[in-house]
């Protein structure tokens, strides 16, 4: 069958089998670490991963996302996120140093700023934990320890050891090599989201104190405005508002990404504590109780000052608008002074022109009898008195026909010229 396939089925099947974790063996050591990049170093790292790495028998390299694995049984997962990526190397218990060596080389020779790094130890069972316990070095007052999917159970003090590495002893439990690989993924999720969440709360502390500037501008501007009574202030005070619009505009646009990233983080790394199905274990803090007690404070937190920024924005909106309708009354107002005026003026004109139509008979009324006069004249003066009567009175009615001509055809030309159909 010949199928229609649209544009991105195929897209969102590769997306779908993105991010698989390989399979985790029994015994072994993990070393992640999540980085972010900026936009100059992704070119090194495309460069990393196509030219300089170790050797590895079977390589897979795609645009957001690379496998690679020995016979030894040495893998290697890379994932491209937003602003970020991550690196996983699976080592095995019993290879030797020599073996390791160039693959945590390059591993740690990453480029980009390390936002978080684990190494976890992998053991059969929990019946030598402690002993393991003190060997790596955990803070005895700060472990946590729970039981998550399938039984398998974790410690962890979740902080920074000597060589930059934070540490995680699991045990494998009675699942297959493939379970155990996505119930560590869920794990380190977990931690990896959790702290790229986290990286919004200095943001929140960077600018809060500029936010609480911007607030008690605002307020008393909004003062300012109650009280203002002539018009130059209103177009001082809209100056200041455009002022105070600006500079909230330079702080959303400087938080907008982390605020909304750390939004995205906080929500994926609740549901990955979620779905590890954690148990607590007597006498020790669970996973849930470290991760809630700062990752949701820290979220909700970056969350209100989001919403802070709107309600701000939605105040300086609202005197805006207060201002625009002050404005718009006064230029009303103007506009009716200046329409009274013009009547009057139109008034006046036309009384104005009442006079002088009347004038105006008067004058056409003297004009028009010294016109009879002068035809009188001459009609009393035919045949035999007054040659000059006589021809006064004879040419009187012609000029006045021709006139009447002359102005009728200039009225013509001059409608003509005005009018635009012509």
């Amino acid at each position: 069958m010949n199928w229609n396939d649209h544009p991105l089925r195929q897209w969102a099947v590769d997306e779908m089998h993105l991010r698989r974790f390989a399979p985790v063996p029994r015994e072994c050591e993990i070393y992640q670490a999540v980085r972010l990049l900026e936009a100059d170093e992704r070119t090194t790292e495309d460069r990393r991963l196509m030219h300089d790495r170790p050797d590895f028998d079977d390589w897979t390299l795609a645009p957001r996302h690379a496998s690679g694995n020995t016979h030894s049984g040495i893998y290697f997962l890379w994932e491209r996120h937003t602003e970020a990526s991550t690196v996983t190397l699976i080592l095995p218990k019993d290879a030797p140093d020599k073996v390791r060596a160039p693959y945590l080389r390059w591993l740690e020779g990453w480029t980009g700023a390390v936002v978080r790094a684990t190494r976890v130890f992998v053991i059969i069972d929990d019946s030598n934990a402690l002993a393991q316990l003190h060997k790596l070095g955990l803070n005895q007052d700060e472990i946590i320890c729970c039981d998550i999917n399938a039984g398998l159970r974790i410690w962890s003090d979740f902080g920074i050891h000597s060589d930059g590495y934070g540490r995680l002893l699991i045990t494998a439990g009675d699942v297959s090599d493939g379970e155990r690989g996505r119930i560590v993924q869920r794990v380190q999720e977990l931690g990896n989201y959790r702290n790229l969440a986290l990286l919004g709360f200095p943001t929140v502390q960077k600018y809060g104190p500029r936010v609480d500037e911007l607030e008690q501008m605002l307020s008393d501007h909004a003062e300012r405005v109650a009280n203002a009574a002539d018009e130059d202030d209103d177009d001082k005070l809209l100056q200041q508002l455009a002022d105070i619009s600006s500079r909230l505009e330079l702080i959303r646009s400087a938080t907008g990404f982390r605020l909304s990233a750390t939004a995205a983080y906080a929500a994926v790394a609740s549901d990955r504590l979620h779905a590890l199905n954690i148990k607590p274990v007597a006498n020790y803090q669970s996973l849930t109780d470290f991760t809630e007690r700062r990752l949701v404070p820290a979220s909700r937190t970056c969350s209100v000052f989001q919403e802070r920024l709107g309600r701000i924005a939605e105040r300086i909106s609202r005197v805006m608008h207060t201002l625009d309708v002050r404005v718009d009354t006064r230029i009303k107002a103007q506009n009716l002074t200046l329409t009274q005026s013009m009547e009057r003026s139109t008034m006046l004109q036309f009384r104005l022109q009442t006079l002088v139509e009347g004038l105006s008979i008067i004058a056409a009324a003297y004009y028009l009898v010294g016109l009879i006069a002068y035809i009188v004249k001459g009609v009393s003066a035919f045949p035999s008195g007054s040659i000059a009567d006589i021809v006064i009175g004879a040419i009187t009615l012609p000029v006045i026909l021709l006139i009447w001509l002359l102005v009728r055809r200039l009225r013509s030309k001059v409608l003509k010229e005005s009018d635009p159909d012509a």
